[in-house]
Protein backbone atom coordinates (compact mmCIF):
# COMPACT_ATOMS: atom_id res chain seq x y z
CA UNK A 1 0.00 0.00 0.00
CA UNK A 2 1.13 3.55 -1.31
CA UNK A 3 1.72 5.83 1.67
CA UNK A 4 1.01 9.82 1.65
CA UNK A 5 3.35 11.66 2.67
CA UNK A 6 2.97 14.66 5.59
CA UNK A 7 5.03 16.59 4.34
CA UNK A 8 5.46 20.29 6.06
CA UNK A 9 8.21 22.72 5.16
CA UNK A 10 8.23 25.56 7.86
CA UNK A 11 10.91 28.26 6.74
CA UNK A 12 11.70 31.87 8.01
CA UNK A 13 11.08 34.67 5.97
CA UNK A 14 14.17 36.80 5.08
CA UNK A 15 14.46 39.20 7.23
CA UNK A 16 15.79 42.59 6.58
CA UNK A 17 19.24 42.28 7.54
CA UNK A 18 19.83 38.72 6.03
CA UNK A 19 18.80 40.80 2.44
CA UNK A 20 20.81 43.37 3.43
CA UNK A 21 23.79 40.52 3.70
CA UNK A 22 22.49 38.65 0.89
CA UNK A 23 23.17 41.94 -1.13
CA UNK A 24 26.28 42.37 -0.31
CA UNK A 25 27.54 39.09 -0.95
CA UNK A 26 26.04 39.41 -4.15
CA UNK A 27 27.80 42.36 -4.57
CA UNK A 28 31.30 40.70 -4.12
CA UNK A 29 30.23 38.24 -6.20
CA UNK A 30 28.88 40.36 -9.01
CA UNK A 31 32.60 42.33 -8.72
CA UNK A 32 34.25 39.16 -8.65
CA UNK A 33 32.24 38.33 -12.06
CA UNK A 34 33.15 41.37 -13.40
CA UNK A 35 36.61 41.93 -12.46
CA UNK A 36 38.77 41.82 -15.64
CA UNK A 37 42.25 40.33 -15.32
CA UNK A 38 43.62 42.95 -18.26
CA UNK A 39 44.81 45.08 -15.65
CA UNK A 40 46.71 42.27 -13.86
CA UNK A 41 49.89 41.64 -15.01
CA UNK A 42 51.46 40.36 -12.20
CA UNK A 43 54.35 42.93 -11.72
CA UNK A 44 56.37 42.55 -8.39
CA UNK A 45 57.55 45.22 -6.22
CA UNK A 46 60.86 45.42 -5.49
CA UNK A 47 62.69 43.54 -2.58
CA UNK A 48 63.09 44.83 0.91
CA UNK A 49 66.21 44.98 2.63
CA UNK A 50 65.44 46.16 6.10
CA UNK A 51 69.25 46.44 7.10
CA UNK A 52 69.53 50.38 6.93
CA UNK A 53 67.85 50.10 10.56
CA UNK A 54 71.31 48.95 11.98
CA UNK A 55 70.19 45.89 13.67
CA UNK A 56 71.44 42.60 13.04
CA UNK A 57 70.77 40.42 9.75
CA UNK A 58 68.07 37.87 10.32
CA UNK A 59 70.55 34.99 9.00
CA UNK A 60 73.24 36.01 11.42
CA UNK A 61 70.95 35.13 14.50
CA UNK A 62 68.76 32.59 13.47
CA UNK A 63 71.15 30.39 11.32
CA UNK A 64 73.85 28.57 13.18
CA UNK A 65 73.07 25.37 15.18
CA UNK A 66 72.98 27.02 18.24
CA UNK A 67 69.85 29.03 17.46
CA UNK A 68 68.23 26.19 15.95
CA UNK A 69 68.79 24.08 19.16
CA UNK A 70 66.85 26.93 20.85
CA UNK A 71 64.29 26.80 18.72
CA UNK A 72 63.91 23.39 19.52
CA UNK A 73 63.54 23.90 22.86
CA UNK A 74 61.39 26.94 22.80
CA UNK A 75 59.14 25.06 20.24
CA UNK A 76 59.48 21.61 21.69
CA UNK A 77 58.24 22.89 25.22
CA UNK A 78 55.00 24.44 23.82
CA UNK A 79 54.19 21.45 21.54
CA UNK A 80 54.44 19.38 24.99
CA UNK A 81 51.59 21.36 26.59
CA UNK A 82 48.27 19.59 25.37
CA UNK A 83 46.35 22.69 25.02
CA UNK A 84 43.16 21.15 23.11
CA UNK A 85 40.08 22.81 22.62
CA UNK A 86 37.17 20.52 22.32
CA UNK A 87 34.08 20.80 20.28
CA UNK A 88 31.65 20.34 23.35
CA UNK A 89 33.94 22.48 25.73
CA UNK A 90 32.22 24.96 28.14
CA UNK A 91 33.12 28.53 29.26
CA UNK A 92 36.23 29.48 30.42
CA UNK A 93 36.02 28.60 34.63
CA UNK A 94 33.68 26.33 33.95
CA UNK A 95 35.18 23.62 32.34
CA UNK A 96 38.17 22.70 33.79
CA UNK A 97 39.93 21.18 30.44
CA UNK A 98 40.68 25.09 29.70
CA UNK A 99 42.98 24.97 32.82
CA UNK A 100 45.78 23.34 30.87
CA UNK A 101 46.08 26.75 29.01
CA UNK A 102 47.55 28.46 32.43
CA UNK A 103 50.37 26.18 32.09
CA UNK A 104 51.21 26.92 28.71
CA UNK A 105 50.92 30.32 29.59
CA UNK A 106 53.57 29.82 32.73
CA UNK A 107 56.00 28.67 29.17
CA UNK A 108 55.49 31.07 27.68
CA UNK A 109 56.92 33.68 30.12
CA UNK A 110 59.70 31.51 31.05
CA UNK A 111 60.79 31.46 27.39
CA UNK A 112 60.06 34.72 26.15
CA UNK A 113 61.44 37.16 29.34
CA UNK A 114 62.15 40.43 27.27
CA UNK A 115 58.40 39.66 25.39
CA UNK A 116 56.88 39.70 28.93
CA UNK A 117 59.02 42.22 30.14
CA UNK A 118 58.90 45.19 27.23
CA UNK A 119 55.36 44.46 25.84
CA UNK A 120 52.00 44.81 27.93
CA UNK A 121 50.39 41.63 28.41
CA UNK A 122 46.42 41.27 28.49
CA UNK A 123 43.79 38.77 28.89
CA UNK A 124 40.72 38.31 27.17
CA UNK A 125 38.14 36.44 27.76
CA UNK A 126 40.39 34.09 30.50
CA UNK A 127 42.93 32.75 27.93
CA UNK A 128 42.88 34.74 25.30
CA UNK A 129 46.67 37.20 25.53
CA UNK A 130 46.95 40.40 23.82
CA UNK A 131 50.58 42.07 24.09
CA UNK A 132 51.17 45.23 23.07
CA UNK A 133 54.68 47.13 22.96
CA UNK A 134 53.55 51.12 22.09
CA UNK A 135 55.29 52.89 19.03
CA UNK A 136 56.91 56.16 19.26
CA UNK A 137 54.87 57.63 16.72
CA UNK A 138 51.29 57.40 17.14
CA UNK A 139 50.46 58.05 13.38
CA UNK A 140 51.55 54.87 12.61
CA UNK A 141 48.86 52.39 12.59
CA UNK A 142 49.93 49.33 14.54
CA UNK A 143 50.93 46.09 12.98
CA UNK A 144 48.85 42.64 14.13
CA UNK A 145 50.77 39.28 14.04
CA UNK A 146 48.63 36.60 15.25
CA UNK A 147 48.31 33.19 16.32
CA UNK A 148 46.23 30.15 18.02
CA UNK A 149 47.12 28.38 20.90
CA UNK A 150 44.27 25.60 20.86
CA UNK A 151 45.83 22.46 19.33
CA UNK A 152 42.88 19.66 17.55
CA UNK A 153 42.58 15.95 20.19
CA UNK A 154 44.18 13.11 19.20
CA UNK A 155 41.66 10.28 18.93
CA UNK A 156 44.38 7.54 19.43
CA UNK A 157 47.76 8.30 20.62
CA UNK A 158 49.21 4.52 20.07
CA UNK A 159 48.59 4.88 16.45
CA UNK A 160 51.44 8.07 16.52
CA UNK A 161 55.40 6.83 15.59
CA UNK A 162 56.42 9.50 18.80
CA UNK A 163 53.89 10.15 21.49
CA UNK A 164 51.89 12.83 20.39
CA UNK A 165 52.89 15.55 22.90
CA UNK A 166 56.47 14.20 23.72
CA UNK A 167 57.56 16.63 21.29
CA UNK A 168 60.43 14.33 20.00
CA UNK A 169 63.28 15.74 17.57
CA UNK A 170 65.05 13.76 15.27
CA UNK A 171 67.03 16.00 14.08
CA UNK A 172 64.86 17.64 11.38
CA UNK A 173 61.59 17.24 12.25
CA UNK A 174 59.92 18.24 15.72
CA UNK A 175 57.04 15.60 15.94
CA UNK A 176 53.49 16.53 18.03
CA UNK A 177 50.24 17.29 18.16
CA UNK A 178 50.30 21.39 17.43
CA UNK A 179 54.30 21.00 15.54
CA UNK A 180 52.46 22.16 12.80
CA UNK A 181 49.01 24.11 13.44
CA UNK A 182 49.32 26.19 14.79
CA UNK A 183 52.20 26.09 17.26
CA UNK A 184 54.66 26.97 14.25
CA UNK A 185 53.72 30.50 13.42
CA UNK A 186 52.78 31.09 17.84
CA UNK A 187 56.66 29.84 18.79
CA UNK A 188 58.08 31.82 15.54
CA UNK A 189 56.57 35.04 15.95
CA UNK A 190 57.01 35.17 19.89
CA UNK A 191 61.17 34.22 18.84
CA UNK A 192 61.19 37.14 16.34
CA UNK A 193 59.92 39.55 18.71
CA UNK A 194 61.76 38.17 21.71
CA UNK A 195 65.32 39.04 19.72
CA UNK A 196 64.09 42.21 18.69
CA UNK A 197 63.09 43.34 22.45
CA UNK A 198 66.12 41.97 24.00
CA UNK A 199 68.19 44.71 22.53
CA UNK A 200 67.53 47.32 25.03
CA UNK A 201 67.88 50.24 22.61
CA UNK A 202 65.39 49.17 20.07
CA UNK A 203 62.06 51.22 20.55
CA UNK A 204 59.54 50.35 17.65
CA UNK A 205 58.18 53.50 15.61
CA UNK A 206 54.91 51.15 15.17
CA UNK A 207 53.32 49.98 17.92
CA UNK A 208 52.88 45.54 17.65
CA UNK A 209 50.02 43.73 18.76
CA UNK A 210 50.55 40.38 19.23
CA UNK A 211 46.97 38.57 19.39
CA UNK A 212 47.06 34.83 20.73
CA UNK A 213 43.32 33.02 20.52
CA UNK A 214 42.56 29.84 22.48
CA UNK A 215 39.99 28.04 20.51
CA UNK A 216 40.30 28.48 16.43
CA UNK A 217 39.96 24.98 15.88
CA UNK A 218 36.34 25.68 17.75
CA UNK A 219 35.57 28.79 15.54
CA UNK A 220 37.40 31.21 17.28
CA UNK A 221 34.09 32.75 19.29
CA UNK A 222 35.71 32.63 22.63
CA UNK A 223 39.05 33.56 21.92
CA UNK A 224 39.20 35.90 18.96
CA UNK A 225 35.93 37.01 18.83
CA UNK A 226 36.59 38.74 22.14
CA UNK A 227 40.03 39.59 21.05
CA UNK A 228 38.30 41.70 18.14
CA UNK A 229 35.88 43.27 20.05
CA UNK A 230 38.33 43.84 23.09
CA UNK A 231 41.00 45.64 20.10
CA UNK A 232 38.06 47.58 18.18
CA UNK A 233 37.07 48.86 21.54
CA UNK A 234 40.46 50.31 22.01
CA UNK A 235 42.14 51.13 18.86
CA UNK A 236 38.39 51.33 16.65
CA UNK A 237 37.65 50.07 13.21
CA UNK A 238 40.25 49.86 10.45
CA UNK A 239 43.30 50.93 13.38
CA UNK A 240 45.59 48.04 12.16
CA UNK A 241 48.17 48.45 9.14
CA UNK A 242 48.28 44.78 8.55
CA UNK A 243 46.71 41.52 10.30
CA UNK A 244 49.39 38.40 9.41
CA UNK A 245 47.62 35.07 10.65
CA UNK A 246 48.56 31.66 9.90
CA UNK A 247 47.09 29.69 6.40
CA UNK A 248 47.87 30.35 3.02
CA UNK A 249 50.01 27.90 0.80
CA UNK A 250 53.43 28.50 1.66
CA UNK A 251 56.17 28.54 -0.82
CA UNK A 252 56.24 26.48 -3.88
CA UNK A 253 59.04 26.31 -6.16
CA UNK A 254 58.17 25.55 -9.53
CA UNK A 255 61.01 24.32 -11.55
CA UNK A 256 64.36 25.20 -10.10
CA UNK A 257 63.99 29.03 -10.81
CA UNK A 258 60.63 30.29 -9.12
CA UNK A 259 59.56 30.05 -5.75
CA UNK A 260 55.98 31.33 -5.26
CA UNK A 261 55.02 32.88 -2.13
CA UNK A 262 50.71 32.04 -1.66
CA UNK A 263 49.17 33.92 1.59
CA UNK A 264 45.73 33.52 1.27
CA UNK A 265 43.83 37.28 0.27
CA UNK A 266 40.17 35.86 1.31
CA UNK A 267 38.36 32.64 2.68
CA UNK A 268 35.91 30.67 1.51
CA UNK A 269 32.92 31.30 3.47
CA UNK A 270 31.45 28.24 5.95
CA UNK A 271 28.24 27.19 7.20
CA UNK A 272 27.68 23.36 9.11
CA UNK A 273 24.06 21.99 7.85
CA UNK A 274 22.62 19.35 10.69
CA UNK A 275 19.68 17.00 9.64
CA UNK A 276 17.95 15.30 12.66
CA UNK A 277 15.88 12.77 12.22
CA UNK A 278 12.75 11.46 14.51
CA UNK A 279 11.11 7.90 13.96
CA UNK A 280 9.17 5.10 15.28
CA UNK A 281 11.16 2.57 16.94
CA UNK A 282 10.44 -0.50 17.51
CA UNK A 283 12.07 -4.40 18.26
CA UNK A 284 14.76 -5.50 15.45
CA UNK A 285 13.08 -8.72 14.73
CA UNK A 286 10.06 -7.16 13.19
CA UNK A 287 12.19 -4.23 11.58
CA UNK A 288 10.55 -1.30 9.17
CA UNK A 289 11.76 -1.79 5.42
CA UNK A 290 14.56 1.39 6.28
CA UNK A 291 15.19 2.07 9.80
CA UNK A 292 16.52 5.56 10.78
CA UNK A 293 20.00 4.80 9.78
CA UNK A 294 18.78 3.34 6.79
CA UNK A 295 16.82 6.42 5.80
CA UNK A 296 19.79 8.89 6.93
CA UNK A 297 22.33 6.83 4.74
CA UNK A 298 19.87 7.32 1.50
CA UNK A 299 20.29 11.05 2.67
CA UNK A 300 24.05 11.16 2.81
CA UNK A 301 24.57 8.98 -0.92
CA UNK A 302 22.20 11.76 -2.34
CA UNK A 303 24.33 14.42 -1.27
CA UNK A 304 27.79 12.84 -1.79
CA UNK A 305 26.69 11.45 -5.50
CA UNK A 306 25.53 15.28 -5.78
CA UNK A 307 29.18 17.29 -5.43
CA UNK A 308 29.21 21.14 -6.39
CA UNK A 309 31.22 22.11 -9.40
CA UNK A 310 34.06 23.78 -9.82
CA UNK A 311 33.93 27.46 -11.01
CA UNK A 312 37.29 30.02 -12.00
CA UNK A 313 36.45 33.44 -11.82
CA UNK A 314 38.07 35.84 -13.85
CA UNK A 315 40.01 37.91 -11.08
CA UNK A 316 39.74 35.98 -8.31
CA UNK A 317 42.81 35.02 -6.52
CA UNK A 318 43.12 31.68 -7.74
CA UNK A 319 43.01 33.28 -11.05
CA UNK A 320 45.77 35.40 -10.53
CA UNK A 321 47.86 33.09 -8.84
CA UNK A 322 47.72 31.33 -12.38
CA UNK A 323 48.47 34.56 -14.36
CA UNK A 324 51.17 34.52 -12.39
CA UNK A 325 52.44 31.26 -13.01
CA UNK A 326 51.99 31.97 -17.36
CA UNK A 327 53.71 34.73 -17.00
CA UNK A 328 57.05 33.62 -15.08
CA UNK A 329 56.94 29.85 -15.11
CA UNK A 330 54.98 29.58 -18.31
CA UNK A 331 56.47 25.71 -18.82
CA UNK A 332 55.54 23.91 -15.35
CA UNK A 333 52.31 23.38 -16.90
CA UNK A 334 51.88 24.18 -20.32
CA UNK A 335 48.15 23.27 -20.78
CA UNK A 336 46.79 25.70 -18.03
CA UNK A 337 49.52 28.40 -19.43
CA UNK A 338 47.59 27.93 -22.27
CA UNK A 339 44.28 27.99 -21.23
CA UNK A 340 45.08 31.36 -19.46
CA UNK A 341 45.79 33.02 -22.32
CA UNK A 342 42.77 31.59 -24.17
CA UNK A 343 40.60 32.58 -21.64
CA UNK A 344 38.82 29.42 -21.52
CA UNK A 345 38.13 29.27 -18.26
CA UNK A 346 35.33 26.69 -18.20
CA UNK A 347 37.81 24.25 -19.48
CA UNK A 348 40.47 25.90 -17.15
CA UNK A 349 38.38 25.28 -14.07
CA UNK A 350 37.96 21.21 -15.23
CA UNK A 351 41.73 20.99 -15.69
CA UNK A 352 42.93 22.25 -12.54
CA UNK A 353 40.22 20.59 -10.51
CA UNK A 354 41.87 17.11 -11.64
CA UNK A 355 45.23 18.34 -10.22
CA UNK A 356 44.57 17.55 -6.30
CA UNK A 357 42.26 18.34 -3.65
CA UNK A 358 43.57 21.18 -2.50
CA UNK A 359 43.20 23.04 -6.21
CA UNK A 360 40.05 21.34 -6.74
CA UNK A 361 38.09 23.11 -3.75
CA UNK A 362 40.06 26.50 -4.32
CA UNK A 363 37.27 26.75 -7.29
CA UNK A 364 34.69 24.55 -5.69
CA UNK A 365 32.09 24.52 -2.31
CA UNK A 366 33.04 21.27 -0.64
CA UNK A 367 30.83 18.97 1.24
CA UNK A 368 31.83 16.45 4.02
CA UNK A 369 29.87 14.58 6.47
CA UNK A 370 31.46 14.64 9.11
CA UNK A 371 29.59 13.44 12.05
CA UNK A 372 27.00 11.27 12.69
CA UNK A 373 24.83 9.70 15.94
CA UNK A 374 22.17 7.07 15.92
CA UNK A 375 20.70 3.89 17.53
CA UNK A 376 21.40 3.00 21.41
CA UNK A 377 21.01 -0.76 21.27
CA UNK A 378 21.68 -3.67 18.45
CA UNK A 379 18.07 -5.03 18.82
CA UNK A 380 16.19 -1.75 18.98
CA UNK A 381 15.45 -0.08 15.99
CA UNK A 382 16.90 3.62 16.47
CA UNK A 383 14.47 6.51 16.74
CA UNK A 384 16.91 9.47 16.41
CA UNK A 385 19.75 9.99 14.21
CA UNK A 386 21.86 12.61 13.45
CA UNK A 387 24.55 13.49 10.69
CA UNK A 388 26.74 17.18 10.14
CA UNK A 389 27.57 18.35 6.76
CA UNK A 390 30.33 20.33 6.30
CA UNK A 391 30.42 23.31 3.87
CA UNK A 392 33.29 25.42 2.62
CA UNK A 393 31.75 27.89 0.52
CA UNK A 394 33.45 28.77 -2.67
CA UNK A 395 32.82 32.64 -3.97
CA UNK A 396 30.39 32.29 -6.34
CA UNK A 397 28.03 30.11 -4.07
CA UNK A 398 26.69 31.18 -0.71
CA UNK A 399 24.67 29.84 2.52
CA UNK A 400 21.79 30.75 1.15
CA UNK A 401 22.13 27.84 -1.89
CA UNK A 402 23.68 25.72 0.18
CA UNK A 403 20.48 25.15 2.38
CA UNK A 404 18.87 25.65 -0.85
CA UNK A 405 20.73 22.67 -2.14
CA UNK A 406 20.40 20.50 0.36
CA UNK A 407 16.67 20.78 0.72
CA UNK A 408 16.40 19.99 -3.31
CA UNK A 409 18.69 17.11 -2.94
CA UNK A 410 16.45 15.80 -0.15
CA UNK A 411 13.55 16.47 -1.58
CA UNK A 412 12.61 12.95 -3.23
CA UNK A 413 13.53 10.85 -0.21
CA UNK A 414 11.45 12.90 2.18
CA UNK A 415 8.45 12.06 -0.30
CA UNK A 416 9.86 8.41 -0.12
CA UNK A 417 9.16 8.06 3.26
CA UNK A 418 6.86 10.51 3.74
CA UNK A 419 8.31 12.63 6.63
CA UNK A 420 7.54 15.95 7.72
CA UNK A 421 10.56 18.69 7.55
CA UNK A 422 11.10 21.30 9.81
CA UNK A 423 14.03 23.69 7.64
CA UNK A 424 16.03 26.20 9.07
CA UNK A 425 13.38 28.14 11.46
CA UNK A 426 14.10 31.23 12.70
CA UNK A 427 17.45 31.53 10.84
CA UNK A 428 19.16 33.92 8.79
CA UNK A 429 20.21 32.98 4.97
CA UNK A 430 17.36 31.21 4.27
CA UNK A 431 16.16 30.13 0.59
CA UNK A 432 13.03 30.41 -0.73
CA UNK A 433 11.52 26.82 -1.79
CA UNK A 434 8.88 25.06 -2.22
CA UNK A 435 8.24 21.53 -2.31
CA UNK A 436 6.05 19.74 -5.24
CA UNK A 437 3.43 17.63 -3.03
CA UNK A 438 3.69 14.99 -5.14
CA UNK A 439 4.34 11.21 -3.38
CA UNK A 440 4.46 9.12 -6.70
CA UNK A 441 7.69 8.37 -7.77
CA UNK A 442 9.80 6.27 -5.55
CA UNK A 443 7.84 5.58 -2.76
CA UNK A 444 8.40 2.77 -0.76
CA UNK A 445 5.75 0.29 -0.84
CA UNK A 446 5.87 -2.90 0.74
CA UNK A 447 2.72 -4.98 0.76
CA UNK A 448 1.57 -3.55 4.16
CA UNK A 449 0.74 -0.01 5.08
CA UNK A 450 4.26 1.43 7.19
CA UNK A 451 4.37 4.14 9.09
CA UNK A 452 7.36 5.78 9.71
CA UNK A 453 6.12 8.67 11.77
CA UNK A 454 9.70 10.64 11.30
CA UNK A 455 10.20 14.26 11.12
CA UNK A 456 13.55 15.63 9.92
CA UNK A 457 14.82 18.93 11.17
CA UNK A 458 16.93 20.54 9.39
CA UNK A 459 19.57 23.57 10.94
CA UNK A 460 22.97 25.72 10.28
CA UNK A 461 25.25 26.62 12.60
CA UNK A 462 28.64 28.77 12.36
CA UNK A 463 27.20 30.84 9.12
CA UNK A 464 30.89 32.84 7.54
CA UNK A 465 30.28 34.77 4.62
CA UNK A 466 33.19 34.85 1.99
CA UNK A 467 35.75 37.11 3.21
CA UNK A 468 36.54 40.63 1.16
CA UNK A 469 39.60 40.43 -0.48
CA UNK A 470 42.91 41.98 0.81
CA UNK A 471 44.79 44.25 -1.37
CA UNK A 472 47.24 42.70 -3.35
CA UNK A 473 48.78 46.15 -4.33
CA UNK A 474 50.02 49.60 -2.59
CA UNK A 475 52.16 50.67 -0.61
CA UNK A 476 51.24 47.57 2.51
CA UNK A 477 51.30 45.10 0.28
CA UNK A 478 54.44 46.12 -1.28
CA UNK A 479 56.35 45.91 2.23
CA UNK A 480 54.40 42.43 2.89
CA UNK A 481 55.59 41.37 -0.64
CA UNK A 482 58.95 42.90 -0.67
CA UNK A 483 59.42 41.38 2.70
CA UNK A 484 58.78 37.99 1.36
CA UNK A 485 61.09 38.76 -1.17
CA UNK A 486 64.39 39.45 0.82
CA UNK A 487 63.25 36.23 3.24
CA UNK A 488 63.19 33.99 0.91
CA UNK A 489 65.86 35.01 -1.75
CA UNK A 490 68.12 32.47 -3.15
CA UNK A 491 70.95 32.67 -5.83
CA UNK A 492 69.73 32.52 -9.30
CA UNK A 493 65.48 32.38 -8.83
CA UNK A 494 63.25 34.43 -8.51
CA UNK A 495 60.60 34.89 -5.54
CA UNK A 496 57.40 35.83 -6.51
CA UNK A 497 54.11 36.43 -4.15
CA UNK A 498 50.73 36.20 -5.46
CA UNK A 499 47.49 36.24 -3.38
CA UNK A 500 45.53 32.93 -2.91
CA UNK A 501 42.53 31.95 -1.51
CA UNK A 502 42.53 29.76 1.71
CA UNK A 503 39.67 27.03 1.82
CA UNK A 504 39.31 26.64 5.24
CA UNK A 505 38.51 29.35 8.10
CA UNK A 506 41.15 31.10 10.41
CA UNK A 507 40.34 33.27 13.19
CA UNK A 508 40.85 36.14 10.69
CA UNK A 509 37.24 35.97 10.46
CA UNK A 510 36.82 37.83 13.54
CA UNK A 511 38.76 40.57 13.18
CA UNK A 512 37.88 42.08 9.50
CA UNK A 513 36.64 45.13 10.74
CA UNK A 514 40.06 46.11 12.25
CA UNK A 515 41.49 46.31 8.74
CA UNK A 516 41.35 45.40 4.61
CA UNK A 517 44.88 44.56 4.46
CA UNK A 518 44.46 40.42 6.26
CA UNK A 519 46.67 38.08 4.79
CA UNK A 520 46.89 34.51 6.59
CA UNK A 521 50.33 32.65 5.57
CA UNK A 522 52.16 30.70 7.04
CA UNK A 523 55.94 31.32 6.08
CA UNK A 524 56.41 27.74 5.29
CA UNK A 525 57.92 25.79 1.99
CA UNK A 526 55.50 23.12 0.78
CA UNK A 527 56.18 19.43 1.67
CA UNK A 528 58.47 20.78 5.47
CA UNK A 529 55.35 20.38 7.34
CA UNK A 530 53.46 17.21 7.50
CA UNK A 531 49.92 15.63 8.84
CA UNK A 532 48.30 18.63 10.63
CA UNK A 533 44.95 17.39 12.34
CA UNK A 534 46.08 14.19 11.58
CA UNK A 535 48.35 11.30 13.14
CA UNK A 536 51.92 11.67 13.42
CA UNK A 537 51.96 16.31 12.70
CA UNK A 538 55.33 17.26 12.45
CA UNK A 539 57.12 20.46 11.55
CA UNK A 540 60.54 20.60 9.82
CA UNK A 541 63.00 22.79 12.09
CA UNK A 542 65.09 24.23 9.44
CA UNK A 543 62.08 25.64 7.79
CA UNK A 544 60.98 26.68 11.15
CA UNK A 545 63.95 28.94 11.06
CA UNK A 546 62.67 30.46 7.92
CA UNK A 547 59.45 31.57 9.12
CA UNK A 548 61.54 33.54 12.26
CA UNK A 549 63.76 35.25 9.83
CA UNK A 550 60.93 36.57 8.02
CA UNK A 551 58.55 37.22 10.85
CA UNK A 552 61.89 39.50 12.00
CA UNK A 553 62.47 40.93 8.98
CA UNK A 554 58.30 42.35 8.79
CA UNK A 555 58.63 43.97 11.95
CA UNK A 556 62.02 45.75 10.91
CA UNK A 557 60.20 46.74 7.39
CA UNK A 558 57.00 47.98 8.66
CA UNK A 559 58.98 49.92 11.46
CA UNK A 560 60.68 51.75 8.67
CA UNK A 561 57.74 52.41 6.56
CA UNK A 562 55.53 55.25 7.07
CA UNK A 563 52.73 53.34 5.40
CA UNK A 564 49.36 53.23 6.79
CA UNK A 565 49.56 56.47 8.51
CA UNK A 566 46.36 57.48 10.23
CA UNK A 567 46.01 60.40 8.10
CA UNK A 568 46.13 58.38 5.08
CA UNK A 569 42.38 57.47 3.77
CA UNK A 570 41.97 54.19 3.58
CA UNK A 571 39.34 52.02 1.30
CA UNK A 572 37.78 49.64 3.70
CA UNK A 573 36.75 46.53 2.65
CA UNK A 574 38.69 46.99 -0.50
CA UNK A 575 38.44 44.08 -3.33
Amino acid sequence: MMIVPKLAIIASALSTSTLARSLLQDGVQKVLEDASSADFKCDIPPALDPSKDGLPAARDIFSDHQALLLQVERHGTIVKIPSISYDDGGEPGEDPRWDVFYDLHRAFAALYPNVHLRMARDTVNTFGLVYTIKGTDPSLKPIMLTAHQDVVPVADASTWKYPPFSAHFDGQWLWGRGASDDKNSLSGLMSALEALLSNPYWVPKRSIVLALGFDEECSGRRGAGHIAQYLEKLYGPNSMALILDEGGMGLQLLGNDTLYALPAVMEKGHVDIWLELYVNGGHSSMPFPHTGIGIMSEFINQLESNPWKPKLIKGSPIYNHFVCQARYSPDAAPKITKLIHKGDLETLADELATIDRATQYRIQTSQAVDYILGGVKINAMPEYIKIGVNHRVAPQDSISTVKANILEQLKPIVKKFGLSVSAFKGEEHNPKISFDENPEDGVANPMYEVDYNGTLVLSSSQPTLVAPISPTSGPVWDIFSGTIQHSFAFEGGQVVPVGELMTGNTDTRHYLNLTSHIYRWTPTRQGRTADAHTVNERMDMNAHMEAVRFYYDLVRNFDASRAAALDEETNVGEL
